[in-house]
């Protein structure tokens, strides 16, 4: 994978971190619509509400399911925090 659109990613909750690792995008529902971050995006904090975050890790989709939760990035990491987050199971090739 190209290292210049893959980007550091990590999922926190209180009982710590869920994921991390080099991905090239997510993908959520925030509470102004739908949105996509990828490498290099111009910062940003969203309100997000439960639901599923995705990401595109290795040219494979991965979901997780959420509680609402704060995404985050300053354009060369994303974080999200949220209270409680679990593998949702689906993966699908991009």
């Amino acid at each position: 994978m190209d290292g210049h659109n893959t980007f550091p990613f990590r999922i926190l909750t209180p009982g710590g971190e869920l994921l991390q690792g080099e991905i090239t995008q997510i993908q959520v529902r925030s509470y102004m619509g739908s949105m996509g971050v990828m490498a290099k995006h111009e910062p940003l904090v969203a309100a997000c509400p439960p639901g599923i975050i995705r990401i595109l890790q290795d040219g494979v989709w991965v979901r997780f399911k959420s509680e609402a939760f704060l995404l985050m990035t300053d354009g060369t990491a994303a974080t999200i925090l949220t209270s409680f987050a679990q593998y949702h199971g689906d993966r699908t090739e991009d």
